[in-house]
C-alpha cells in the first residue's frame, strides 16, 4: 500500500491509501521520450533522405487516441507509431502475406494494420494493402478463420463511420456491385493512416488504367471478391437437389444469351410489334420512354405512351401515339414532400385522398393499353402486370431507380442517413414490397375481378422476382449487383437529345448567350441551379437562400425557379418576385443536354433524369434531395466522388458545395471521366436488344386467363396474403414433384447468394 497526497478544496491536503495493484505505471512525458531518443526539447531532428520515413509519436492519453491490447507492446511506453511514408516490411511478413492470398512476387505489400471486420459479430485480424489488392486475414485463437481479397479497382470509396464497439473507430468501404464492408480500428490515427494509404492506391489505380470499365465488377466472381472461410465446405441440400434432380430441367426458365452487342445472332422479331409504355409521375418519368419509343419506331415498330394528359402534346410532337392515364402528378408530389415518401403519414393521407385517384388510375390504364402486343411499365403505375395478364401479352418492367431486391443497395425510397449493410439493404426491399402491396391489394383485386375478369392475386402468385426488368441508368453510376439474375438489365440512360421543352423546338435566347460570354470574360464559373417542378412550403425563403449562396460563392448562375410555380395560391403569384443580382440569369425551362455542355457545375433536386443529364455532361453535381429516389442519387454521387449531397439546405451548406464543385480539381476530374464513359454508352440500343433477347422469356411467363378461378385457393385470403402465408399452404416438396423443384430453385435464386457470407463457424 502506498499513500498519495492530494490537495483538498480548502487548500490543505489529505492522504489516500492506494493498493499497489491499482497504481498506474508512469507514462513518460513527451519531453522524457524525446530525450530518450536523443532529441532535446525544442530541437528538430532531420531524417536522412535515404530513409524516406518520418515517425509521429502520439500519446494514448490524448483525445481521439486509444490503445489496443493487440496493437502495442511493453516497449511502446503507452505510445503507438503511425508511419507517414511506407516502410520496409520484414521478409517473413511479406512471405506470409503472399502465401495466405496466393499472390506472386510482383505484388508489393505496402502496409499492415490490425483491426476488425464486422458483420453480425466482429472478427479480429490484419488488414493488408498492396499495390493491387486489399486483403483481410483473421488472427487469434478464438476468432473465426476468415480471409478476404478484393481488387482495389473494385473499391468505389471509403467513408468514416461510427463503430459498433465502444471506443473504436469505424470505416465503411463501398464496393462496386457488392454490399458495403464494415471495419473497425482501435484508434483514430490508425484508421486515418489506413484510409489514406487505401485512397492513395485507389488514385494510383485510376491513373494507371483510366479506361477501366466501371460498369460492373471485375470479370469472375472469385477475381472480384473472395470472401473465403478456411476449411472444406459441403454443398447445401438445395444445391444437391439442383444438381441431381433431372425433373427440374423442364420447369426452368428459358436460357438467355447475355451478349451486350451480338453480331452473329439476332433476336429481332420477324414482324412489327405494338409497344405500350405505361408510366405516371413527372416529366422525368416520361422523357426516357420517348427516347426508347423513338428507337423502337426506327426499328419498324409502333409505340404508344400511356401517361398523364399534360404530356399529350409533347409526346405526339415526336410522332408517338398517346394514351390517357388519370391522376394529378402535382398533388402526389405535394403529399410526398410534406409527409415523406411512403411514410406512415404518407400512407394515412394517401388512403384518405387517393382511393378515388387509384381507382381512376386503374380504370384509365386498362383503357389506354388496349390493342397492344408488348407492355412495358414503370412499377409505380401499379396496374401493368395485371393488364398484361388479362391481355395475355409479354410484360416488362422498366424504372429509373432500384426496385429489385439486392444486398448491394438499399431501396431507393429507404436510403438511411448512414450505411447499414447488406441485411438492411435487402430487407428494405422486402418491407417495401409488403407495405406497398398491402396498401393497394384490396382495390387492385376488386378491380381484377370486376373489370379484368381475373381472380385475386398475391405477391407469391405474381412472382415479381421473375419479371424481366430494364433499368434506364448507367452501370457506371449503379454497377449491377452480383445477386441480380440475368433477366435484369442495367442498360444505360435513355437520353432524348435536343429535348423539347414543349411541343415546339427550343432555341437559346440571345441574352442567355450574352450572359454566358460575359461570365467567361470575367473568368467566373457558371453553375446551373434548378429543383425542377418541386413543391415546397415556403418558396420565397428558399429563393432567398439560393441567391445568398450564389453571391457568397462568387459564381455566376443560371436559375430555374420551378419550385415556386406549382400549387401556389393566386395571391402569392401576384406578389413581386425576389430581385436578382446581375450574376444570376433566370429562366423558366431549358434543355439539359444543351445547357450542361456550357456550365461548370449543376445543382438540382436529384431526379433520375436530371442526375443522368448532369453526369453525362461531365460536370460536378450538387444534389439537394427532397423525397423519393432523390436521396438514393445523392448517395451515389457522393460515393463516386463526383459531387456533393446537401441534405439540409442552408446558405452555408450550399455555398460550400458550390465552392467545392467549382474548385476541387479531384472532383472535377472524376466527373469528367464519368461523363466520357456515359457518353460512350448506347442505353436505348442496349435496352432494345435486351427486349428482343428476353421477349420469349417474358412470353413464357404469361399466365392464361383466370376468369374461371374467381375463388381463392383453399379459402386463402389472397388480397392480404404474403409470400410466407401462401407458402405455408402449399404441399410439401416431397410430394409436389417437378413443380416443387422449380419453386426451390427460384427461391434459392431470390434469396441472398451464399457468396456474400464472409465466414461461418467451422
Amino acid at each position: 500500500m502506498s499513500d498519495i497526497t492530494t490537495p483538498s478544496k480548502d487548500g490543505g491536503s489529505w492522504m489516500v491509501g492506494v493498493p499497489s495493484w491499482l497504481r498506474m505505471p508512469s507514462i513518460p512525458s513527451r519531453r522524457t521520450l524525446t530525450s530518450a531518443f536523443g532529441i532535446r526539447s525544442g530541437e528538430t531532428r532531420s531524417m536522412p533522405e535515404s530513409e524516406g520515413v518520418s515517425e509521429v509519436l502520439s500519446s494514448n492519453t490524448g483525445t481521439g487516441s486509444r490503445m489496443s491490447a493487440s496493437s502495442s507492446s511493453p516497449n511502446d511506453f503507452g505510445y503507438f507509431s503511425v508511419l507517414e511514408a511506407p516502410t520496409t516490411l520484414d521478409g517473413d511478413s511479406i512471405e506470409k502475406f503472399r502465401s495466405a492470398f496466393a499472390l506472386d512476387e510482383k505484388e508489393t505489400l505496402l502496409g499492415v494494420f490490425p483491426g476488425y471486420i464486422y458483420r453480425l459479430l466482429p472478427v479480429y485480424g490484419r488488414l493488408y494493402v498492396s499495390t493491387n489488392f486489399f486483403c483481410f486475414k483473421s488472427s487469434g485463437p478464438l476468432t473465426t478463420r476468415t480471409r478476404m481479397i478484393l481488387p482495389i479497382r473494385d473499391i468505389l470509396s471509403t467513408e468514416m463511420s461510427k463503430a459498433f464497439h465502444f471506443g473504436h473507430y469505424g470505416l465503411v468501404i463501398v464496393v462496386r456491385g457488392h454490399e458495403e464492408l464494415f471495419f473497425e480500428f482501435g484508434d483514430e490515427e490508425r484508421r486515418a493512416a489506413f484510409a489514406s494509404l487505401l485512397e492513395r492506391q485507389m488514385e494510383d489505380e485510376r491513373r494507371r488504367s483510366p479506361g477501366t470499365d466501371t460498369s460492373g465488377s471485375t470479370p469472375g466472381r472469385h477475381d472480384t471478391l473472395i470472401l473465403d472461410e478456411v476449411g472444406p465446405r459441403l454443398p447445401s441440400d438445395t444445391a444437391k437437389k439442383a444438381m441431381y434432380d433431372g425433373s427440374m430441367s423442364e420447369s426452368l426458365p428459358a436460357v438467355m444469351f447475355n451478349s451486350a452487342s451480338s453480331t452473329f445472332l439476332t433476336f429481332k422479331p420477324d414482324k412489327s410489334l405494338h409497344f405500350t409504355f405505361l408510366t405516371i409521375g413527372s416529366r422525368g418519368d416520361v422523357q426516357p420512354y420517348i427516347a426508347l419509343a423513338k428507337g423502337l419506331m426506327k426499328d419498324g415498330h409502333r409505340c404508344r405512351i400511356a401517361t398523364h394528359g399534360e404530356f399529350k402534346d409533347w409526346i405526339e410532337a415526336h410522332g408517338i401515339e398517346f394514351g390517357y392515364v388519370g391522376g394529378d402528378p402535382a398533388e402526389l408530389m405535394r403529399i410526398c414532400v410534406e409527409n415523406g415518401t411512403f411514410t406512415v403519414a404518407f400512407l394515412k393521407e394517401g388512403m384518405l385522398k387517393f382511393r378515388g385517384w387509384i381507382e381512376d388510375l386503374l380504370k384509365t390504364s386498362w383503357e389506354a393499353c388496349q390493342g397492344t402486343d408488348v407492355l412495358i411499365e414503370s412499377p409505380s403505375a401499379m396496374s401493368g402486370y395485371h393488364i398484361a395478364e388479362a391481355l395475355g401479352i409479354p410484360y416488362f418492367r422498366a424504372f429509373t431507380m432500384t426496385w429489385t431486391r439486392t444486398r448491394a443497395y438499399p431501396h431507393a425510397f429507404a436510403v438511411p442517413g448512414h450505411k447499414m449493410g447488406g441485411n438492411y439493404n435487402y430487407m428494405s426491399f422486402v418491407l417495401f414490397d409488403q407495405v406497398f402491396w398491402r396498401a393497394t391489394a384490396g382495390q387492385i383485386n376488386r378491380w381484377r375481378r370486376d373489370t379484368l375478369g381475373l381472380g385475386s392475386t398475391s405477391l407469391d402468385k405474381m412472382e415479381p422476382h421473375k419479371m424481366p426488368f430494364l433499368y434506364n441508368f448507367s452501370p457506371v453510376i449503379v454497377p449491377p449487383p452480383l445477386d441480380w439474375p440475368e433477366w435484369i438489365h442495367v442498360t444505360g440512360y435513355w437520353f432524348l437529345d435536343d429535348a423539347d421543352v414543349s411541343s415546339k423546338k427550343w432555341s437559346p435566347p440571345a441574352d442567355l448567350i450574352i450572359f454566358l460570354d460575359s461570365a467567361r470574360k470575367a473568368q467566373k464559373k457558371v453553375v446551373y441551379i434548378g429543383f425542377g417542378s418541386i413543391v415546397v412550403s415556403d418558396p420565397k425563403s428558399m429563393t432567398r437562400c439560393v441567391i445568398d449562396a450564389i453571391v457568397r460563392s462568387g459564381v455566376y448562375a443560371i436559375l430555374s425557379k420551378g419550385w415556386s410555380d406549382r400549387l401556389v395560391d393566386a395571391t402569392d403569384v401576384a406578389e413581386p418576385e425576389e430581385p436578382l443580382p446581375k450574376q444570376i440569369y433566370p429562366i423558366a425551362s431549358i434543355p439539359h443536354d444543351w445547357l450542361f455542355q456550357r456550365v461548370d457545375a449543376a445543382c438540382h433536386h436529384g431526379g433520375a433524369g436530371t442526375t443522368g443529364a448532369s453526369l453525362r455532361g461531365g460536370i460536378p453535381t450538387i444534389i439537394k434531395p427532397f423525397f423519393g429516389d432523390q436521396f438514393f442519387w445523392a448517395d451515389r454521387v457522393e460515393a463516386l466522388g463526383i459531387g456533393t449531397a446537401v441534405r439540409k439546405l442552408t446558405v452555408e451548406s450550399l455555398t460550400q458545395a458550390l465552392v467545392t464543385a467549382t474548385t476541387d480539381q479531384k472532383q472535377i476530374t472524376r466527373a469528367k471521366a464519368v461523363g466520357e464513359k456515359i457518353r460512350a454508352e448506347d442505353g436505348v440500343g442496349t435496352a432494345i436488344e435486351a427486349i428482343y433477347r428476353d421477349l420469349e422469356y417474358a412470353r413464357s411467363l404469361v399466365k392464361g386467363a383466370a376468369a374461371d378461378d374467381l375463388q381463392d385457393d383453399d379459402g386463402l385470403d389472397a388480397e392480404h396474403a404474403t409470400i410466407r402465408d401462401h407458402r405455408q399452404s402449399l404441399p410439401s416438396p416431397e410430394y409436389s414433384g417437378a413443380r416443387s423443384g422449380s419453386s426451390s430453385i427460384s427461391s434459392a435464386q431470390d434469396s441472398p447468394s451464399d457468396w456474400s457470407v464472409i465466414s461461418d463457424q467451422e
